[in-house]
C-alpha cells in the first residue's frame, strides 16, 4: 500500500511539474561589435498553460544605472525583431521604474497548453567596462525577475576579433538577487569566443550574470568628450543646473554693467568732522550700504553720550552681564529720528532698564529692525539703490532652475546639482552686493566717509605733522569722546584711540576713558 502512495505521489508530482508554466532553456548569443555595442538573441522555450504566459512573454531590460557618484548612467535598448516560432510576433514597450520591458504578443490569447520559442533580437550600447589594464563585459543574461523556474540556459559571447584564449578570462554568479552562486561551467576552447552553460535549474526570482575579461585594445575606448557628452544626456537635471547657472551669471554680469557700476570716486582728503546732520550709524549705514551691528551699536553710544542712556558691565561668574538704563538729560542735546526710534523701542512704556541676554532677544531684534528701517528711508534711494528687483530677478532664475533640475534630474545626480545650487547662491548673495550703487550724491557722501576715516586712523606723530592743516581741531578729551561714535561706526575705534593716545599721552587718554559718566563697569570700554 504504502509503495502504491509513493508512487502516486511521483506520479502526481511530475504531473504538476509537466503542467507547470517554466521555461524550458534560454539561450543567448552575444556579438560585441567593434563600436562596442552589442547585438543579442534570446531564444527562450516556454511551457504556457494560460495562468501566467496567456497572451505572449515579456522582457525586462534595466536601462537606467546609477555609478558610483550616484549620477544616472542610460543605456540604449534598441528591438530589431521579435518571433513566436520563426514567425515575427507583435510587440510594445512599457516604460519600467529602471528601464524598459518589452511586451510581446497582442490581444489575441495563445492556444494553451503548447510549448513556444520566442527569439528577441536587440541592440544594447554602453555595456563594456573600461579599466587601466583590461576591458570587460558584465551582462546579466537572466535577470532575478523571472517568475518561473528556468530548466537550462547558456550565453555565449563572441568578441570581434578571435582574442587568444589565453587572454580572456571568463566568470559568472548564479542565485537570486546579490548571490554568488557558481551552478555553471565555462568554457574558452575558441578563440574570441566564451560560452557559458547551467549547472543546475533556476529556481523563481533567480538569475545568471557572466563576465567576460579580455585585452584592451579590441575595443576603441570611449573617449573623454564622448563620456562628458553621456554623462550630461543621461544626467539631465545636472545639464538644467549648469545652464542655470550660466543664465545666472549672464543675467548678473549684464545687469551689473547697466546699473551697478559705482559713479568715479572723488580725491580723497583728510576730514574732521562729519557732515552736518549725519550720525554714526547713518555713515555705518551709506558705507555698507545696508544695516549691521556696528549701526546699533554706534547709535547705543550716541544715546549714551547725549545723556540718555547709561551702559553697565557687570562682572559674573562666567561671563560678563551687560545692560543699558534709560535717564534723563540734564541738558538735552538733540537727537536723529532714527536714534529716538531705536530708543523708544528698547525701552517700551516705563521701563528703565534693559539686560541684554536672550530673554530680551526679540525686544532687542525688533528695535534694531524699526532703526534699520529708519535708515533705510534716510539713505535708500536718496544716497544709493540696493537694486533689489534685480536681484528678486536672479533669485526667481535659480529658483525656476533648481526646481526644473530636481524634476528631470530622476533623483541622480543630486550631489552634483545640490553643489550646483550652492554657487548660485553663492553669486546672488555677491551679486546683490555688487549691485548696489551709490548716487552721485551717495558718492560724494563715501569720499567724505573716507577722508574722515583718514584722519581718524593716523596716529604716528611723523604722519599727524604731515597731514596736520591750519583748521584741524584740537584733540582733546571732549573731541575724542564726541568722534568716539563715529570711529566705532567705521571700524577705526582703536586707531583713533591710538591718535588721541599719541596727541595727548597715555595718562591724559587713560583720564578720558574714567570720565566718560555714560558707562559704568569694571571693564575697560
Amino acid at each position: 500500500m504504502r509503495r502504491i502512495a509513493a508512487a502516486l505521489a511521483i506520479a502526481l508530482s511530475a504531473a504538476q511539474l509537466q503542467a507547470q508554466e517554466r521555461i524550458l532553456s534560454y539561450d543567448s548569443q552575444i556579438e560585441i561589435r567593434q563600436d562596442g555595442s552589442l547585438d543579442v538573441t534570446e531564444r527562450s522555450a516556454v511551457h504556457a498553460d494560460g495562468r501566467q504566459i496567456r497572451r505572449g512573454i515579456y522582457r525586462d531590460f534595466p536601462t537606467r544605472y546609477t555609478d558610483r557618484f550616484n549620477n544616472r548612467v542610460v543605456v540604449d535598448i534598441t528591438v530589431l525583431s521579435v518571433q513566436r516560432d520563426d514567425v515575427m510576433e507583435p510587440w510594445f514597450i512599457e516604460n519600467r521604474p529602471n528601464g524598459i520591458r518589452i511586451n510581446t504578443g497582442n490581444d489575441t490569447l495563445l492556444p494553451v497548453p503548447a510549448d513556444y520559442t520566442y527569439t528577441i533580437r536587440y541592440r544594447a550600447t554602453r555595456e563594456l567596462g573600461f579599466f587601466p589594464d583590461h576591458d570587460e563585459l558584465y551582462w546579466n543574461a537572466i535577470g532575478t525577475g523571472w517568475i518561473f523556474p528556468i530548466e537550462s540556459a547558456s550565453v555565449e559571447v563572441n568578441l570581434p576579433v578571435p582574442v587568444p584564449t589565453g587572454n580572456m578570462h571568463a566568470e559568472g554568479y548564479t542565485g537570486p538577487q546579490g548571490a554568488k552562486g557558481v551552478d555553471y561551467v565555462a568554457d574558452l576552447s575558441t578563440p574570441g569566443t566564451a560560452r557559458y552553460r547551467l549547472t543546475r535549474a533556476l529556481g523563481p526570482n533567480e538569475g545568471f550574470t557572466i563576465v567576460l575579461v579580455f585585452p584592451k585594445g579590441i575595443i576603441p575606448e570611449p573617449t573623454q568628450s564622448e563620456r562628458t557628452r553621456w554623462l550630461l544626456e543621461d544626467n539631465r537635471g545636472l545639464l538644467v543646473a549648469l545652464g542655470g547657472l550660466l543664465v545666472i551669471l549672464l543675467y548678473m554680469v549684464r545687469t551689473w554693467q547697466r546699473i551697478g557700476r559705482d559713479p568715479k570716486a572723488g580725491i580723497i582728503i583728510a576730514r574732521y568732522e562729519p557732515r552736518e546732520g549725519q550720525t554714526p550709524a547713518g555713515l555705518r549705514f551709506m558705507e555698507k550700504m545696508g544695516y549691521d551691528m556696528r549701526c546699533f551699536t554706534a547709535d547705543i553710544l550716541a544715546l549714551a553720550v547725549s545723556g540718555r542712556v547709561k551702559i553697565h558691565q557687570d562682572k559674573k561668574t562666567f561671563r560678563d552681564q551687560w545692560s543699558l538704563e534709560r535717564v534723563e538729560p540734564n541738558t538735552p542735546t538733540p537727537i536723529s529720528h532714527a536714534q529716538q526710534i531705536l530708543l523708544d523701542m528698547l525701552f517700551k512704556g516705563n521701563a528703565t532698564t534693559l539686560l541684554l541676554k536672550n530673554t530680551n532677544a526679540s525686544t532687542v531684534s525688533a528695535a534694531r529692525d524699526g532703526h534699520g528701517e529708519v535708515l533705510n528711508r534716510e539713505y535708500q534711494p536718496a544716497y544709493f539703490n540696493r537694486n533689489g528687483k534685480s536681484v528678486a530677478i536672479a533669485v526667481l532664475i535659480g529658483a525656476i532652475a533648481a526646481g526644473i533640475a530636481f524634476g528631470t534630474s530622476g533623483g541622480s545626480g543630486i550631489p552634483f546639482i545640490i553643489g550646483i545650487l550652492v554657487l548660485m547662491l553663492i553669486a546672488i548673495i555677491v551679486f546683490s552686493r555688487l549691485v548696489r550703487a551709490p548716487t552721485i550724491e551717495g558718492r560724494a557722501l563715501l569720499d567724505e566717509i573716507e577722508g574722515l576715516k583718514l584722519y581718524m586712523s593716523v596716529a604716528e606723530k611723523q604722519e599727524l605733522a604731515g597731514m596736520r592743516g591750519p583748521d584741524e581741531p584740537a584733540l582733546d578729551a571732549k573731541r575724542y569722546e564726541a568722534m568716539l561714535l563715529f570711529a566705532v561706526a567705521l571700524g577705526v575705534e582703536d586707531a583713533w584711540t591710538d591718535k588721541f593716545t599719541v596727541a595727548a599721552g597715555a595718562a591724559a587718554a587713560a583720564q578720558a576713558a574714567n570720565n566718560m559718566t555714560w558707562y559704568a563697569g569694571r571693564g575697560p570700554i
